[in-house]
């Protein structure tokens, strides 16, 4: 079949101005892509509860943005599933389980979310939550919100990465298998497997890892992110190190070779949705300009 094979997407709060769905909706048009993710608790927090969100809501939002042509292909509902206090974690969980309920409506396949921290604020990187404790609490989570996707027919999509307990191919690899769900998937971003010197926690490059991926568990990847990064050298050596670590970007403005990732996937998983991650505004346009054509 020949065209293009690349779907691409972008995060609709990465349209900084888009304030309304309408606008989001003609933004996202302009900028020549057909599919988002939408975080509704980073764009639209005044819509996000869990007691707000409802099937109207949904309907409204799916033709808004199917009228520009686009797609909802992830609700994003990135929570700690994992937080240290239980109260807080029951609250979240029961969050993403009404987006679960509620995805159908929106037209999304997929509500996605990382697999937790150590920390109540996940964002470090630390070897802490490498630990079989943290699988296991992990697990308990993703099972729990499978059972519910399960019933409501979406998709449960954790994004591995090297900040969370799931944070590479092996403990991708178990969690598939001790789920054993096809309604669970993997949003897959090769940039969040990364660790702070720019290289992934086992698995080799950015490029190597997608290949790792598509090998081990390809037909469970059910959208991809492309987020470019630099890396920043760390300032002093031990404990009084500094700084460092990665810094996202536009695509192109980095160092991650996103032509052979996009490469990857447009020939192994034809169509899945290609979600940029901080490349903002005009930058969408340009990247879908430059590599729809793969």
């Amino acid at each position: 079949m020949g065209g293009a094979m690349i779907n691409f997407g972008a995060r609709g709060h990465d349209v900084t101005d888009a304030d309304t769905p309408e606008k989001l909706a003609r933004r996202l048009a302009e900028y020549g892509v057909h599919n988002v993710q939408l975080a509704l608790p980073r764009q639209f927090p005044d819509l996000a509860g869990a007691t707000k969100i409802n099937p109207g809501m949904g309907s409204y939002f799916r033709r808004v943005l199917g009228e520009c042509g686009v797609d909802i292909a992830v609700l994003g509902c990135y929570i700690n599933m994992t937080h240290p206090d239980d109260a807080a974690r029951e609250t979240l969980l029961r969050r993403f389980e009404a987006y679960l309920a509620n995805a159908r409506f929106f037209g999304a396949p997929v509500v996605a979310s990382e697999t937790g921290s150590v920390d109540a604020a996940p964002g470090r990187f630390t070897e802490e939550n490498f630990t079989e404790d943290m699988y296991q609490r992990s697990l308990v989570a993703v099972r729990r919100l499978v059972a519910v996707g399960e019933r409501f027919g979406t998709i449960v999509g954790v994004e591995p990465g090297a900040n969370h307990p799931i944070y590479d191919i092996a403990t991708t690899e178990r969690l598939l298998a001790d789920v054993d769900s096809p309604y669970l998937g993997i949003v897959f971003d090769p940039t969040a497997y990364t660790a702070p010197n720019g290289r992934t926690v086992h698995d080799g490059d950015q490029v190597e890892i997608s290949y790792r991926a598509l090998e081990a568990f390809g037909d469970r990847i059910v959208a991809v992110h492309i987020d470019d990064f630099t890396v920043e050298p760390a300032a002093g050596v031990g404990a009084a190190t500094r700084g460092g670590g990665l810094h996202r970007c536009n695509v192109d403005e980095g160092v991650m070779d996103v032509r052979g990732i996009l490469e990857a996937f447009s020939a192994a998983r034809p169509y899945v949705p290609v979600v940029l991650e901080e490349t903002r505004d005009e930058a969408i346009a340009r990247t879908v300009r430059k590599y729809g054509g793969l």
